[in-house]
């Protein structure tokens, strides 16, 4: 047994993931990597959960690089709140910091919270056994967020100010617009978990509201309703073929 397994979803190697660079510099040393490959974020999460020896399960990205003693501050979290969500600082040289990220940085006190960031999280298994796993219909975008809705339910979320990680929202414009189709997609996912009228959808994926003081944002907000139409599109065509095709009577003579 440990005090912490540190799950990572990605499709690097151990030796070449910042993360973990960044955690073999911590003194705390009582913890297990569970490095997991799969596709879809949830669905590598689910599996390094069934791999995963401690009771403590922290939650990083790849390239989340937590600042020294994050380790002792998520240990110490853990044993006074079942869940627990961590600060998040983007580096002095991110390309995308006019965002507004709420749920980064939540200031410098601790306190309840219903905000949570799959970049910095930790929660206690009984957690995870109580509320079931990461919904593997959201592959990349809104993951951490359903299933903070679903703890929301059983348990309450505390913000830590202490489990500080630095973390790029975006390490490029590129990988902006990138992130921005993945979350429209998930978009078009949580209202099919939602079953969200289909008028609703229709209209959530108009160019309505695109404009932006900025041309970057605008195109995002295009990328965003892009991502929506692929994914509602895709939900329509399996929807049609969950019915099937009715074959053609032949008419009698």
């Amino acid at each position: 047994m440990v005090e912490l397994s540190i799950i990572i979803p990605t499709l690097l190697a151990p030796e070449d993931i910042p993360c973990v660079q960044a955690l073999e510099k911590q003194d705390f040393t009582d913890y297990e990597v569970v490095v997991r490959g799969d596709k879809g974020a949830s669905r590598a999460r689910n599996e390094a959960i069934t791999r995963a020896k401690a009771d403590k399960l922290v939650f990083l990205d790849d390239d989340s690089i937590p600042r020294p003693g994050y380790l002792d501050a998520v240990s110490a979290a853990l044993d006074r709140h079942p869940v627990v969500a961590g600060r998040v600082f983007q580096p002095a040289d991110a390309p995308i910091t006019h965002k507004r990220l709420p749920w980064y940085d939540q200031g410098d006190e601790e306190k309840p919270t219903d905000l949570i960031v799959g970049c910095n999280m930790a929660m206690r298994r009984e957690v995870i056994d109580a509320v079931g796993g990461f919904n593997e219909i959201f592959h990349h975008g809104h993951e951490e967020t359903e299933l903070g809705r679903r703890i929301s339910e059983q348990f309450q979320i505390y913000y830590v100010p202490g489990m500080v990680v630095e973390h790029y929202f975006a390490t490029s414009v590129r990988q902006y617009w990138e992130k921005s189709y993945r979350h429209g997609k998930a978009d078009a996912d949580w209202w099919e978990l939602d079953s969200v009228p289909l008028s609703t959808r229709l209209r959530g994926c108009l160019p309505f509201d695109v404009l932006r003081l900025s041309w970057v944002e605008t195109v995002a907000m295009l990328v965003v309703k892009a991502g929506r139409i692929r994914r509602l599109s895709q939900h329509l065509a399996a929807r049609v073929r969950s019915r099937g095709v009715r074959p053609r009577q032949s008419r009698e003579s």
